[in-house]
Formats: structure tokens, sequence, C-alpha cells
């Protein structure tokens, strides 16, 4: 009798351990909207990942009483908030040159971050999300056309079902201004993300008047570290028509007062009131903003376009990004749009403090933002933080929920341009390699 109660044991025992086996083994779910994310739980990273921080990013990266940004180039960043690491954009700077950045994508996927927050789905910031999420497994956070190039980059190692995404809405929907509240992260505050505009050549009109500006870049980046890589060429030129899948920022709150938004262009929102609400309508207002500057209005409306950015949005601090060497003719790298931003801000009532990065020097600088900085206790004058304190800016109020808004209705559908950046690079890529032959310090397979 013995003997059979315990071999049922072993059974049914067997039976609980296999099936817990067959659900741990299971894919994780395709998509899922924004409103149905259940969030990640604190953060509990490999010893591999650990030791890959540690070398790529050095101490302090797991500093819970600071916001730690790493950019790594054009607007992407390796962000410590909360206890959590994860991606905004996910792409490796490679076309033209390779190894400007000191970055690649296998040390992205070797930090194993937890999700990848993309801006938009152009290949500039969004290429390499499959690749990463693919083999980490991180939450990929966009539109459906983001996951979808980020599900079928993905499929080339078979990795298509090894992470989900999180889905902001798509490339229409919902309109320009809306916000929505996602819980990412069960220990924080919801982020909001916000869909607004992206850039675009749009004739000047209010807020907007003619004013050209075409810096002009050094070539040495490209010369000197040309791309002599084949496979890394072809890969490239695969990503150029990547769709743009809409245009996403996203805004967190950290601790009792910081906040932080992220985002990776800069588009005509003199067209859109409902967008120039939204960005001073965050909970807790913005004390860091990082945001693109580069854009297709240069040529007409020079930085207006960014700065309007900045002075709906109201940050304390300003870091501007996407100016850097990425790509001939369109980017000049950063320092060259020092004066010309600069100006811009000095048009400004309550201008931030803005903090340049330059590259390649800055690539991987620790960028650290201490939550107990008394100066993220008061609200940015101007902003409608000020005014719900009632003018006095005593507090941000960065500790409340914060409900999500439905937005406006934004009708605005700017041309993104997309095409001539492919067409223009791919050109330029061609041209170069065939003129030049081989050279340069390519990275296979990076």
């Amino acid at each position: 009798m013995r003997r059979v109660v315990t071999l049922v044991a072993i059974v049914v025992l067997s039976s609980a351990f296999g099936g817990a086996n067959a659900r741990a083994q299971e894919a994780p779910p395709d998509r899922v909207p924004v409103a149905d994310f259940e969030p990640l739980p604190p953060s509990s990273p490999s010893a591999a990942a650990v030791a890959a921080r540690n070398e790529l990013l050095g101490p302090g990266w797991d500093d819970r009483g600071a916001v730690t940004l790493y950019w790594y180039g054009v607007s992407s960043f390796i962000v410590s908030l909360g206890g959590h690491v994860f991606l905004f954009d996910a792409w490796e700077i490679i076309g033209l040159h390779a190894d400007y950045s000191p970055v690649g994508r296998e040390d992205l996927a070797a930090i194993e971050p937890e999700a990848i927050l993309i801006g938009h789905g152009h290949f500039d910031h969004a290429a390499d999300a499959g690749y990463v999420a693919g083999r980490t497994g991180a939450v990929v956070v966009g539109s459906e056309e983001i996951c979808d190039t980020a599900k079928e980059d993905a499929a080339r190692d078979g990795n298509e079902d090894a992470f989900t995404c999180v889905i902001t809405g798509t490339m229409d929907e919902p309109p320009p201004g809306t916000t929505q509240e996602l819980r990412l992260f069960s220990d924080l505050a919801p982020v909001t993300v916000l869909q607004h505009l992206h850039s675009a050549a749009t004739p000047p009109g209010e807020d907007n008047e003619p004013d050209p500006f075409l810096p002009v870049g050094d070539p040495a980046p490209y010369i000197e570290q040309l791309n002599d890589d084949p496979e890394a060429l072809l890969r490239f030129l695969e990503t150029l028509g990547d769709e743009q899948g809409g245009t996403w920022a996203y805004h967190f709150r950290v601790g009792e007062h910081f906040t932080l938004y992220l985002g990776d262009s800069a588009g005509p929102i003199f067209t859109s009131t409902e967008v120039q609400e939204a960005l001073d309508s965050f909970p807790g207002c913005i004390d860091v903003m990082a945001n693109a500057i580069l854009g297709f209005d240069q040529p007409v409306s020079g930085l207006q376009d960014p700065r309007l950015y900045v002075e709906h949005g109201h940050p304390k601090v300003f870091i501007p990004t996407h100016a850097d060497a990425w790509a001939p003719v369109i980017s000049a790298g950063q320092a060259s749009y020092v004066d010309e931003f600069e100006a811009q801000m000095a048009l400004l009532e309550h201008p931030p403090e803005v903090l340049w990065l330059f590259d390649p020097e800055d690539y991987l600088e620790a960028v650290r933002f201490e939550l107990d900085d008394p100066r993220w206790v008061a609200a940015m004058p101007g902003s409608s933080c000020v005014a719900a304190a009632g003018g006095g800016g005593s507090a941000n109020g960065s500790t409340g929920p914060g409900p999500g808004s439905d937005g406006g209705g934004g009708t605005s559908t700017p041309v993104t341009g997309g095409v001539v950046v492919a067409l223009a690079l791919g050109a330029l890529v061609l041209a170069l390699t065939l003129a030049t032959g081989a050279g340069g310090a390519g990275r296979a397979g990076s």
C-alpha cells in the first residue's frame, strides 16, 4: 500500500512539475495593447548581464538614487532608472561608416535590457530592436508597424516568438496629441506615452518663419572609419525601407519629484495645438527632456521645430540628440548645432539648461541626475505645474498617479521624408564603397 501511495505521489508531482515546466517554456504573448500589459516585476538581471553592464557602463549603473542616461548614437540611450535597465531606441550606428560609436548590437543584447521603447520605426532608431529583443526577450514598446519590423528581423534567427510587443497604436492612430498610460514596471509609476509628429519639410506658417539652417559637417568620420564589411552594408541597406509606424515619446516619473521625457523626433507642431498642449500636460511636467534637434525642416525653418518642443514642454534641462555624424550630408555632428540652437533657446522666456553631448567623445558617458537634487522640487516657470500650484511653483507634483488622456483630435499628417533619406544614403554608400574599395575598420557582424 505504501508503495502504491508513493507511486501515485510521484506521478502527481511529475505531472505538476511537468506542467509547470511546459508553461515556463511557453512563448510570451505576441502583442498586447498598452492598457492590457501586465507590468514587469522588479529587476533581477543574470550574472552575465551584470558583468556586461559593469564592463560597458561602468560603476553606478545600478544606483537607484539616480537616473542615468548613456547616449550611444542618434537618439538612442541605455537608461538606468528606478532599478531597471532598458533601451530608448535601438540602432548601432552603421552604414557608410562603422565603429563610430563604441556600442554594437551584440553589446546591447549582452546587457539584457528589460524593455526597448521605440520612438519611431525608421532604421536609425529601430533597426536593431528585433535583434536585441529576439536574443533577450526584452519587451518592445511601439506601434503595430514597429512590431512587424522587429518580428521580421528576429525571424531571421528564429527568435520572432521570444518577445512581446506592447502596442501603442498604428501609424495613424491614435491621433497626434493623444497620451496613454503604460504600466511598464510594477514597482514604478506608469509611463505616459505621447503620439506626436515626425519631422517634416513643412511650408512656413504661424510660429514658423523661413530661417534655413544647413550645417557643414566634417567628412573625416566617414573617410577614416569607412564600412568595408559587405555583410554589414547589406544589412544596413535592407533596413532603409523600414516603416515609420507613428512617432512616440515617453515620460517617466521616478522618486518624489524627478521626471524624464525621451523623444526622437521634432515635428512641425506649429500645425498641432493638440501636441503643444500635451507637452505641458504630463503628470509632474518635465524636468529633463532628451529630444532630437535634427529634422527635415532644417533647410526651410532651421531649428524652430525643436525649439517649439522645448517651449511647450518647459523642461529644466534639455539634451539635444540626433545631430551626430551618423549620415553624410544629412547630419554634420552635434558641435555644429550649438550656436544655432542656443540662439533659438535665447528666444524663450524661460530657457532650460542645455546639456550638450558631442560625438564621438561623449558616447557612453554616464549622464546622472540625482533624484534627491533639490532643483527638481520647484516647477519650471511657465509650466502647467506652476499654475497647478497656484503660481508659486513650490512643487512639481510628480508623485501623483496622473490619469491618462484621450488627447486632442489632431489631424496633421506630416511628410516624413524617409524615402529621401533612403535614396541619399543608399547612393552614398554604394558610390563611396565602389570608389574607395577596402579600407577602414569594419566590425564583422556588428
